[in-house]
């Protein structure tokens, strides 16, 4: 009698289509996922922490944010070996994988899309080593995502500076991020543009959500900005219109799509 695969298999051999050093990678993901995460992860979900000491470094040894990109100290590991990553990370805990394609995916492809060259060498190499992390500033308290009704976050330029005000919600990351990336309408020309607010700027706070139903892991965050004052060189250069956030979405959406096959039902009680 042939034998079945297991319900969480790669049923269709995807896994098959990666060279064998993407192969090596994706089962060294898999044995820390299951070795190191797996045990302790819902210890980290009844109290809505996440395991900084544990994820960062074993995220940082495998080498493999920014897999999709090339350059600038990314991995360059291609879209499919990125996506069996994604997969291994959600089988054992989605909020993992949550955490990774918020820094890998969005806030990391803000900038390799919509930066300067001088930008992508400032910032990617430290991103791509896990030695900065990132968080990705769109949705809002009352419009979301601003698709239809608009941002109401607003930038304004003032001499060499530009100064945001306005409120993000449900920013994964952004608790503890080193760079979030902002979107906001320009009063002036009224377009959505992109900025890299850095930890500790004065007028940036976070307050982390609790008591949330789902991804209790992920360190959510409603953000004010009170007269944040961000300097142009940390203005995304080729950010000018919705267009190009929306760009990034379309790069990130896909990484949902692949993180969602890939995810099989929780254990944990909701």
């Amino acid at each position: 009698m042939a034998r079945t695969a297991a319900a969480d298999a790669d049923f269709y051999l995807i896994e098959q289509t990666l060279d064998p050093e993407g192969r090596e990678l994706l089962h060294r993901v898999r044995e820390f996922m299951e070795k190191s995460v797996q045990p302790v992860i819902n210890h980290y979900w009844t109290r809505e922490e996440f395991p900084h000491d544990l994820v960062v470094p074993g995220l940082r040894e495998l080498g493999i944010a920014g897999q999709a990109y090339s350059g600038y100290g990314c991995p360059g590991g291609g879209n499919l070996l990125d996506g069996m990553i994604a997969m291994e990370l959600a089988r054992v805990d989605p909020s993992i994988a949550t955490f990774f394609g918020v820094h890998s995916g969005l806030a990391m492809g803000s900038i390799y899309l919509c930066g300067s060259e001088e930008q992508k060498q400032r910032w990617l190499p430290a991103m791509a080593r896990l030695e900065k992390i990132g968080a990705f500033g769109l949705t809002e308290p009352e419009v979301g995502s601003g698709a239809a009704g608009g941002l109401t976050t607003t930038a304004r330029r003032d001499g060499e500076d530009w100064v945001l005000d306005g409120q993000k919600k449900w920013i994964g990351n952004a608790t503890f991020a080193d760079y979030v990336v902002i979107w906001a309408r320009d009063t002036s020309d009224q377009q959505v543009k992109g900025f890299v607010v850095e930890q500790g700027t004065p007028g940036f706070a976070a307050a982390k959500m609790r008591d949330k139903i789902a991804l209790r892991v992920v360190q959510n965050a409603h953000i004010t900005l009170d007269g944040v004052r961000v300097p142009e060189e940390n203005r995304l250069q080729r950010a000018d219109t919705f267009r190009d956030t929306a760009a990034v979405s379309r790069n990130e959406f896909a990484f949902c799509s692949r993180l969602a096959s890939g995810t099989r039902a929780s254990s944990r009680v909701m």
